[in-house]
C-alpha cells in the first residue's frame, strides 16, 4: 500500500513572528537549544518573546504532523495500538527500536510529547547500549510487519513514569497494527538483555529502577548448616525445577517462599546467595531493597513474565513488615498482597531472611506465602570448626589447633563471629596466623562488634 501524501522533511521549520522594526535574529544554538526543551517550555518563551515582540523559531515538528505527513490522516482520524512496557524490558524495547531504524532505515521524528528524539546511554553489567528512547519511526510506503505504512513512537527515557510504545496506522490496517504488536512484544523478550543476571531493584522517584549486581560466588560447601536444612531447601528447589512439570499437571503453584529466620550471622544470607549461585542463568535473580519491597513488589513479581523463572530475595523483612498494630500496616499490606500474586506467576521462588520471626504476622507466614521457615541455630563446634578450618585453608595458615581456639569461643558465638576472629587476627599478625594470637584475639573480644562504653548516637 503506497502512501498518496507527499513526504516532508521532519527537521524543524523556522518561521518569523511579524516585526515593527528590524532585530537580531535568534542564534542557530538559540534555537537548538530552544528546540530540545519541553514543549510547555518552549510555549512560555514563545509568549514572552510575543511581549517584547522578538523574533521566534516556530515549533519543531509536532507528532501530530508527523502522523499526518506520513500516514496521510490527521491523528483523530487514525488507529492507534499503546504497548505499555515493563521496566525490566526498557532496555530491551530500545534494542528493538535501534534494530529496526539500523534494518529498516525509517524517517524519525519527535516523539509524543513533541520533543526532539533522543537516545539513551545504557550498561547492564560490563555491557553499554547506546539505544533510542523517546522517538517516532515513520515506515512507509510498507513496514516491517505487513503492507502499509506504520509510525511507532515510543517514551522509554527514565524522565517517564509510564514507559510506552503506540503504534499508528490508518484505520483500515487495524489487523496489521494488532500483529505488529504480538511481533514487537516477542523480540522484546527474546531480545532482554536482563535475562538471567543478577539485578538489584530500588526505587526512584517513586519507580522502579533496575542496576545489574555481581554474580554470587558463594557455594554450600562455604557454609556449615545441618543437611536437614539444605533438605528443606532443595525441596523449595524443586518446586521451580525438577518438579514444576508434575505441579503444574496437578493444577497447583509452582512459586514457593522460603523464610529463613535466626539472629544476625547465623548464614542467612549466604544461604539465600547459594541458591542464587546454582540458579542463575535459567533464573533472573532480582534482589529487592526495602523501599521496592513496601512500594513496589507486586511490580517485582510481574517481572517474571519478561524475565522468565525469578529467584526474589528479600532481606531482613522484620525490619519494615511487622505484626498488625506494631505501627505502619501499610508495608505488611503490601507484602501480603505481593505475596498472593507471586503465586500468580510460574516459577518464582522467594527467599526472605528475619532475625526475628515472632516479629512478622503470622498471615506473612502460613502456607502459599511461605511454605517453608527455617529457624538457623549458631554453629555448634563441629560447624564451628568446619567455618574456621575453610577460613584458615583460603590463606594457608594450616598449623592453627583449630579445636582449640574453637572451644575458647563464646557458646552463642555465630559463623559470621568466627570469620571475624581470622580477619581480626589477619590485622594483628597478618598472614602468619598461630594458635595464640587467635587466642589473644578472643580473650580480647575483639572480633565482638560493640559500641564503645560513653559512646552516644
Amino acid at each position: 500500500m503506497k502512501t498518496s501524501c507527499t513526504a516532508s522533511s521532519t527537521s524543524a521549520k523556522l518561521t518569523r513572528l511579524p516585526q515593527k522594526e528590524d532585530t537580531t535574529p535568534a542564534t542557530t544554538s538559540t534555537l537548538d537549544a530552544l528546540a530540545r526543551e519541553h514543549p510547555h517550555v518552549r510555549r512560555a518563551v514563545t509568549v514572552i518573546a510575543q511581549l517584547f515582540n522578538d523574533a521566534l523559531p516556530a515549533d519543531p515538528v509536532s507528532i501530530d504532523t508527523f502522523l499526518t505527513t506520513h500516514l496521510c490522516a490527521d491523528r483523530n482520524e487514525l488507529f492507534v495500538q499503546v504497548m505499555s512496557i515493563n521496566p525490566a524490558s526498557r532496555i530491551a524495547a530500545g534494542l528493538v527500536l535501534g534494530d529496526l531504524i539500523e534494518n529498516d532505515s525509517p524517517a524519525t521524528g519527535p516523539d509524543e510529547d513533541d520533543a526532539p528524539p533522543r537516545w539513551a546511554e545504557r550498561s547492564v553489567g560490563d555491557d553499554e547500549f547506546s539505544v533510542p528512547a523517546d522517538i517516532s519511526l515513520a515506515f512507509t510506503p510498507d513496514n516491517p510487519f505487513g503492507s502499509g505504512p506504520l509510525v511507532i513512537s515510543s517514551l522509554l527515557s527514565d524522565a517517564n513514569s509510564r514507559a510506552t510504545i503506540s503504534l499508528y496506522a490508518p484505520n483500515e490496517l487495524r489487523g496489521m497494527v494488532s500483529r505488529a504488536v504480538v511481533e514487537l512484544r516477542r523480540r522484546i523478550d527474546s531480545r532482554n538483555p536482563l535475562r538471567g543476571r543478577v539485578l538489584s531493584v530500588s526505587v526512584v522517584y517513586n519507580e522502579i529502577s533496575l542496576s545489574a549486581a555481581p554474580a554470587p560466588s558463594t557455594t554450600r560447601a562455604d557454609i556449615a548448616i545441618p543437611d536437614s536444612v539444605w533438605r528443606e531447601v532443595d525441596l523449595s528447589i524443586s518446586a521451580v525445577t525438577s518438579r514444576h512439570e508434575i505441579l503444574t499437571a496437578a493444577g497447583m503453584s509452582t512459586s514457593r517462599g522460603l523464610l529463613l529466620a535466626g539472629r544476625p550471622g547465623v548464614g542467612k544470607t549466604a544461604i539465600a546467595r547459594t541458591i542464587a549461585a546454582e540458579l542463575l542463568g535459567d533464573f533472573t535473580v532480582v534482589i529487592v531493597e526495602s523501599a521496592a519491597v513496601m512500594a513496589k513488589l507486586g511490580s517485582v513479581y510481574a517481572m517474571a513474565d519478561v524475565l522468565g523463572p525469578l529467584v526474589v530475595i528479600l532481606d531482613d523483612v522484620d525490619l519494615y513488615v511487622r505484626r498488625r498494630g506494631d505501627g505502619d500496616d501499610s508495608a505488611l499490606g503490601a507484602l501480603l498482597s505481593a505475596l498472593d500474586g507471586a503465586t500468580a506467576h510460574d516459577r518464582v521462588l522467594t527467599i526472605a531472611t528475619t532475625n526475628d520471626p515472632r516479629a512478622l504476622d503470622g498471615a506473612a507466614t502460613r502456607a502459599a506465602r511461605f511454605d517453608s521457615v527455617i529457624e538457623l541455630n549458631p554453629p555448634d563446634d563441629a560447624a564451628a570448626e568446619a567455618i574456621l578450618s575453610g577460613v584458615l585453608a583460603r590463606i594457608g595458615a594450616l598449623d592453627v589447633d583449630v579445636a582449640r581456639v574453637v572451644a575458647a569461643l563464646p557458646r552463642d558465638r555465630s559463623g559470621a563471629d568466627v570469620s571475624e576472629l581470622v580477619r581480626r587476627a589477619i590485622l594483628v599478625d597478618g598472614a602468619e596466623l598461630t594458635t595464640a594470637t587467635l587466642l589473644s584475639v578472643i580473650g580480647l573480644r575483639a572480633h565482638e562488634a560493640a559500641l564503645p562504653t560513653g559512646t552516644y548516637l
